[in-house]
């Protein structure tokens, strides 16, 4: 059939509203095209995950606004650039007025490094160390595998300097205040193994009365060198409500811990799973048989160095589940979850040493947020926990 030879007499007459629906049908398009379009996807190289940051929002279950939790993540190890530091060295970087540490071990460059910068431009820097038991120095890639001496960089830089270290016991403390304002404690040392081959907690506080707490204890052991079985500086505020929170703050060996822990392990219901660096404290371990005897789910991981000769035996003879961490370094929590809603963490291992001759610290939270966020860290760590052999085990017969 011949093409209709279309001219200027045989043309429609315009129609704006033709216009009109054209216009209209070409965004309609557009903007379907838009919506099926597939999400962008990096093309960049993946990088290694940063260490858990845990932090609070304003909905759904969440953390308080005064807590932020982190959790290291030594897999894979010595992951330079990713460690719990990088949250760490800002506020370092932004104090204004004071800077007050205790650590056990302390040879982490990049805060001690800070640290010094701060103390330069002016801000009052105070670090209390263990320098009889503590680690100070550290030689590897982090230092361009040359020496790193602690002490020469702070005082070079004049930062105020107080050596807790002694033979009957630890300064076993770990705190970082600023200003008044940050307090950072937990498990973590700042140390180059805490950061970037241990599994450690650390936790950030804005609360005034918390921050009071550890600031009070901070000046006993700098200030009045009072230490171990001479400190006397209990909780200012041990027990208090913050947004609604009830939170516990107690200080060894004023404060009698241990007994704390063992009361809190009695009065379990449901749950108590805890994640140690050293148990070897009896009346702990008889609390948690007796809990796990009346019913209660009792399970934990303690770091296999040592495990053999501490409560691993009576709680592995006793049939209950416990493991030996797998991270070939070092499981350094200090942590019990209570029925899924109360949280022990700190400085404190489970240990007569740190109950009556150590510095140490304890927060007890009772939060089902906060207590969900150390069962998820709990849950990774016993699922690389390595069952005990029971030819390894000595039970008493």
């Amino acid at each position: 059939m011949p093409l209709k030879k279309i001219t200027a007499a045989s043309k429609k007459p315009y129609r704006p509203f033709s216009i009109v629906t054209l216009i209209i049908v070409v965004i309609m398009a557009a903007a379907l095209m838009i919506q099926c379009a597939p999400a962008p996807v990096s093309t960049s190289a993946p990088t290694n995950p940063a260490p858990t940051a845990l932090a609070a929002s304003p909905s759904s279950p969440s953390l308080p606004a005064w807590l932020t939790v982190y959790f290291t993540d030594p897999n894979p190890p010595d992951n330079l650039g990713h460690g719990i530091d990088q949250y760490v060295q800002p506020v370092i970087d932004s104090a204004v007025k004071t800077i007050d540490v205790t650590s056990f071990d302390l040879n982490l460059p990049s805060l001690i490094n800070a640290l010094a910068s701060a103390s330069q431009r002016g801000v009052k820097v105070r670090v209390v160390y263990d320098g009889t038991n503590g680690s100070l120095d550290v030689n590897n890639a982090a230092t361009g595998n040359k020496p790193f001496d602690t002490l020469k960089v702070l005082k070079a830089a004049k930062v105020g300097l107080v050596d807790g270290g002694r033979s009957n016991g630890l300064m076993h403390d770990k705190m970082i205040i600023v200003d008044s304002k940050v307090l950072f404690m937990g498990s973590w040392n700042l140390s180059y193994n805490d950061t970037y081959r241990n599994n450690n907690n650390l936790l950030k506080i804005t609360d005034p009365t918390l921050i009071a707490n550890y600031q009070a204890k901070f000046n006993e052991l700098f200030v009045d060198k009072h230490f171990g079985t001479h400190a006397k500086v209990k909780a200012l505020t041990p027990s208090m409500t913050i947004d609604g929170v009830q939170v516990e703050n107690y200080f060894s060996p004023p404060d009698g811990v241990m007994d704390k822990l063992v009361q809190y392990v009695q009065g379990a219901k449901k749950s108590v799973h805890y994640m140690i660096f050293t148990f070897t404290d009896e009346n702990l371990a008889a609390a948690m048989i007796a809990r796990a005897k009346a019913g209660v789910d009792v399970q934990g991981v303690i770091e296999n160095r040592g495990a053999s000769q501490g409560a691993l035996v009576n709680l592995f003879c006793a049939k209950l589940p416990v493991k030996t961490d797998g991270n070939k370094y070092t499981m350094h929590h200090k942590v019990i979850i209570i029925d899924g809603e109360t949280v022990i963490t700190g400085s404190f291992n489970f240990t007569k040493s740190a109950d009556t001759a150590n510095d140490d610290n304890v927060l007890i939270i009772h939060s089902p947020a906060v207590a969900a966020l150390y069962e998820q860290e709990y849950q990774r760590v016993n699922s690389i926990g390595v069952v005990p052999q029971a030819a390894d085990v000595k039970c008493s017969k």
